[in-house]
């Protein structure tokens, strides 16, 4: 038994009828029909049967042909007007010649209008690129767009020696109007051969010593001052930015004869640099002994200067003493008293006798018995009895 609840069983879905396959493509049924509506057209136009060609004649003939043909002409003078309006961008500037003849030079950035062609033209250039160029660089770059290749850059030094060298130049546009009328073709030629008239004339001025060592900077220097001047002589309205000596080498045939040289140079360096060392270790020291051989012999200079003007004041003073006392004592008696004086120095060891043999008498030594003097110590001199004052002079007085 079924119950009322139980659903109904779902129809089926129909199943679509195949797709008829579709016929292949007709080229020439399809030209045939094309050919048929081209004819259809054209017998349209020339009936003058109802087509939108017959619709537009129908609308515009009830315009008046001058005034069309009038408004035509305005409208293309207006858009012939309307393209001598220009625009400069930031870092750019114009040059305006009009006939040939430059009258703007330098258009600033803005707008600006100049009659159309081909009364004015217009150029603009961009005068705030630094541009870059390698000379001598026999490998390109990879943003090389030149259609000749690199090439390596050989100069002769002035010992007849050959060099090759590597610069890589910056430049930009300094003054649009020269750099238009005057530069005739690609700008990095141009600054590509001056660098390398420069560097070919600057290299016999040095030898190759100097520039592979101590002279690159000076050289790097004058081949922008010389370059810059040979543009300048152009009035090619180039300026150069900057010059960089990258590389200054022997070419690789003679590669290994320059590294010896080198070498051999700079073991000639360290050898007058270790002796140079060597001199101003010992300079200081001769330097010193010679200060101290002066100053010894200046002190005996000194001493000896002292000793001869004191000798020589006490001779004085001897001599004045002795003039006086032989004014007073007579100079018998003086001599006699500067002969002794003169043995006690002499004689300061010894003991001194001084005998009276005037009257031919002798003596015993042996009955002295004073004892030795000490031999610091000087003897005691007898006492010397006066002589007798000459005639004419007064008596000394008595000890």
């Amino acid at each position: 038994m079924t119950t009322e609840n139980s659903a109904p069983p779902a129809p089926e879905s129909p199943t679509p009828p195949p797709t008829p396959p579709r016929p292949p493509f007709d080229a020439r049924a399809a030209l045939r029909r094309l050919a048929r509506a081209l004819g259809t057209g054209l017998r349209a136009l020339v009936s003058g049967g109802d087509s939108p060609l017959a619709d537009l004649r129908a609308a515009m003939g009830n315009l008046h042909p001058r005034r069309v043909v009038w408004g035509l002409v305005a409208l293309a003078l207006l858009a012939y007007l309307a393209t001598g309006i220009y625009v400069i961008a930031p870092g750019e500037a114009a040059v305006v010649r009009q006939f040939g003849a430059v009258i703007e030079p330098r258009g600033a950035p803005g707008l600006h209008y100049r009659l159309p062609w081909p009364i004015n033209r217009l150029d603009i250039v961009n005068i705030s690129e630094v541009r870059r160029e390698t000379v001598g660089v026999a490998t390109p770059e990879e943003d090389h767009t030149h259609p000749e290749p690199p090439g390596k850059l050989q100069a002769l030094s002035g010992d007849t020696n050959v060099i090759d060298v590597e610069i890589i130049v910056q430049y930009q546009v300094r003054d649009p109007a020269a750099y238009l009328i005057n530069v005739q073709y690609a700008p990095y030629r141009l600054v590509r051969d001056v660098i390398r008239t420069s560097v070919t004339e600057l290299a016999t001025t040095r030898n190759v010593d100097t520039i592979l060592t101590v002279d690159r900077q000076g050289l790097q220097n004058a081949i922008r001052a010389e370059a810059q001047a040979r543009l300048d002589a152009y009035n090619s309205g180039l300026a150069i930015v900057g010059v960089n000596l990258q590389k200054a080498f022997p070419p690789d045939e003679v590669a290994a004869a320059f590294t010896d040289v080198n070498s051999a140079r700079e073991d000639r360096a360290r050898a007058i640099n270790e002796a140079q060392g060597y001199a101003n270790s010992l300079l200081p020291q001769a330097r010193g002994q010679a200060d101290q051989v002066g100053a010894d012999a200046q002190g005996y200079r000194s001493n000896a200067i002292g000793q001869a003007t004191g000798g020589a004041q006490a001779f004085e003073s001897v001599v004045k003493e002795y003039q006086t006392n032989s004014r007073i004592y007579g100079e018998e008696v003086t001599r006699y008293r500067l002969y002794l004086e003169m043995l006690d120095k002499v004689l300061k060891r010894a003991q001194v006798y001084v005998v009276d043999k005037s009257n031919g008498g002798t003596l015993n030594l042996r009955l002295f018995g004073n004892p030795p003097a000490a031999p610091n110590t000087p003897a005691p001199a007898a006492p010397v009895p006066p002589a007798a004052p000459a005639p004419g002079q007064p008596a000394p007085p008595s000890q």
